[in-house]
This record gives C-alpha cells, structure tokens and sequence, in this order.
C-alpha cells in the first residue's frame, strides 16, 4: 500500500519554485531596461537576455548528472541549493546596482552561471521524495508555487519597483539566502543504495545516447513531444503580441493582458491537471493538452477575430497545463532513482533547445509565409507533439501510470 503524499513537504520544496520564479518574472521585465541605460543596442540585448536559456541548455543537464553521482551526509540534491541558491540571490540583488554596462555584464554572467547550477538539484528533489504515482500532483502544486510567485512580482514586486528600482530584486535575493535553509530544515532527502559492484558513473551525454539507441522508445519519443510542444508555445508566447498589432490592428498593452488570463488559466489548472493525470494517466493527459491546444491555434488562425481569440485565452493556458505538468514527471518515470537528475537534464536539455531555436525559425516562417502562419506552424507542432504520444502507443503504457 502506497503512502499519501505529503503536501506540506511539497509546499516547502515548492517556496524554492517561487523564488525562481520570482527571480526570473523580475529579471524578464527589468534586466532589459537596465541594459538600455547604457546601451542602445537592441542586438546586444537581446543576446544578454539569451543567456539564461544557453546556460539551461548546457549547465543544466551537467549539474543534474553531476547531483546524481553526489553522494555527503546531507543529501545528493542539497549541497548545490545551499552553496548556490545564497550566492545567487547576492548576484542578482547586485543587477540593479551597476553603474557601468562592463560591471553589469560581468555579473549578470555570473548570476546565469551560479542560477544554473541548483536550479537541476532543486527539480530532481521532488521526484526523489515523492512516490512514481504522486508526482504528477506534487508538480502540478510546485508549479502552482512559480506561478504564485510570478503574480508576487507582476503586483507587488511593480509596486515596490516604483519605489526604488532595485526593491524586486532585493526581495527575490533576501528569500534566495532564507528558503535554503527552510528546505535543509524541512526536507531530508532519501538514502540511494547503490550497489557498488554496479555502480555506474551518470553522465547526461551516455544518458542521450542510450535514449536514442533504446528499443524501448518511450523516453525518447516523450523527449520529442516536449520539444515539439514547447516549440509552438514559445513560438505563440513570443510573437503574440507582435502578430496582433500588425495582422490584426490591436495595440500590444491590449493583446499582452489577454496573455495575462492565459498565464491565470494555467496557474488555476495547475493542480486539477495533475489530478487528472493520476485518474487517467500522464501520457493521456499530455495528449489531450497537445490536441487541445494545436485546435485552438487553428482556429486563432482562421478566425481572425481578436474578441474571440481573448475569449479562447484561458483553455489554451489550460490545455498548456494538462501537457506541461505532467510531462516532467512522465520523463523521470523512466528512470531509476540513482539517476533522476540526469534524466531532469534530458527534460531541460530538449526544453531549452526548443526555446533557443523557435524564435528565429518561426521569425522566418512569418517572414516568407506570413504572419497568420504563425497559429499554423505552431499547431504542426503540437499535432506533432501529440503523434510523437500516439506512437509509443498502449505497449509502454506500464511504464507510464
């Protein structure tokens, strides 16, 4: 009989989700703005605000593999989130600090760098404290946490920015030095008995190769359809509001709040997405948010009416939801407990692959085709991410709960 989870334990995991989140609401708004005080080049900007996701493509997946081989008395996870977490958050409440471009980019290098290194630990926490058939729920309250967090900044932390500009900053740095300790103090994490004799040395380039050699193509497959997924949501999430002013007419202040409901929706459905899940399983659920969400691009497409594209909003926050929450949990399913982080590097190594490389190839699919090829190009995606889930079909379905 399998125990109950905890939502206490997860709600304490979850306040580290919330300063991320906080970290990353803040930095998406503000580091830009920092960054124009001195220069005007948007080229150079926009290659700074690119860091974060090179960062994730490569020292994420490293750190996972690297906490998997990790072995201290306090734990494989914790080490990195009390060294690193503290020392980014003293970073990051630097940033608007800065009264040259050089000093500002030197520590904004080294806060992507130091952020980069717990963020992979602090995910494979969950999953190593929670049983296989809870972690659908457990993610679907840590996601619940990020987007909390987010909504703190968009409304306090706006308001505190208003003050003095480096408020935020110092908010999300504060709560980097104090959750550390909260988790240490909360959270034990489980001892991995690992037999010596077949001790095996995890590394995230052998764990790629041996999801794409598989025979069983499940995790590799389920990788793909992340991929994809993320692909269209980032592609809509990015030129949204651009696609809006020009196809349709409407001011940008206007179309970005319609994004607002779509980021609420996904926020509420958080956690019914991964009840759902544990009804009717975590690869079903995921099907339904790619179907869902790609129908709903078709018809963004075609109709071309931005009332009803605002009154469509909230269910493709809600179909993200069904995919995005359970598509974590489905990936380290797969896997053993001894290597859990490195498979979160194979889930973060596709994801931020994805999110690097659909800005300019959906740029120049609107530049050829056009703008409304846009909602097309994405629902392909999606089509696709949900066959990439058809394929693996009921012959893994063990595998997945």
């Amino acid at each position: 009989m399998s125990s109950r989870l905890n939502y206490l334990k997860i709600f304490n995991l979850g306040l580290g989700f919330m300063v991320i989140s906080m970290i990353w609401a803040a930095y998406n708004a503000y580091m830009p703005i920092f960054l124009g005080n001195f220069t005007k080049s948007n080229t150079l900007i926009g290659f700074v605000m690119s860091w974060d996701n090179i960062a994730n493509l490569f020292i994420l997946p490293f750190f996972g593999a690297l906490s998997d081989n990790t072995r201290t008395r306090i734990g494989r996870r914790m080490p990195y989130i009390l060294v690193s977490m503290p020392l980014a958050g003293v970073l990051y409440a630097l940033l608007p600090l800065q009264t040259k471009l050089l000093s500002l980019l030197v520590i904004d290098l080294l806060f992507n760098i130091v952020v980069a290194t717990y963020r992979t630990p602090m995910v494979a926490l969950m999953p190593d404290i929670v049983e296989e058939e809870h972690r659908s729920k457990a993610n679907g309250v840590i996601n619940f946490m990020g987007g909390l967090g987010s909504l703190i900044i968009f409304f306090i932390g706006s308001q505190l920015y208003k003050i003095n500009k480096a408020y935020p900053f110092f908010l999300s740095g504060i709560l980097s030095l104090i959750i550390p300790i909260v988790l240490f103090l909360t959270i034990k994490e489980p001892k991995i008995v690992v037999n010596e004799e077949k001790k095996e040395k995890q590394s995230i380039l052998k764990a790629l190769a041996t999801v794409v050699k598989d025979q069983n193509k499940a995790p590799f497959y389920t990788l793909l359809s992340i991929f994809m997924t993320i692909a269209g949501f980032a592609a809509v999430e990015t030129f949204f509001t651009r696609y809006c002013k020009i196809a349709l007419g409407i001011d940008e202040s206007v179309s970005s709040f319609a994004m607002g409901f779509y980021a609420l929706a996904f926020l509420v459905f958080a956690l019914p997405a991964g009840f759902i899940a544990t009804k009717i399983g975590k690869r079903k659920t995921m099907m339904i948010g790619a179907f869902g969400q790609g129908i709903l691009f078709l018809i963004f497409m075609i109709v071309r009416d931005f009332r009803t594209i605002q009154i469509l909003m909230p269910f493709a926050g809600m179909f993200n939801a069904l995919f995005t929450i359970n598509s974590y949990p489905l990936v380290v399913s797969y896997t053993s407990a001894e290597k859990i982080g490195t498979y979160t590097g194979l889930y973060y190594f596709f994801s931020s692959l994805a999110a690097i490389v659909t800005p300019s190839s959906f740029g120049a699919i609107m530049d050829f085709i056009g703008f409304n090829k846009l909602f097309l190009a994405a629902s392909i995606c999606l089509f696709i991410s949900f066959a990439f889930l058809w394929i693996i079909g009921e012959k893994y379905e063990n595998t997945m709960s």
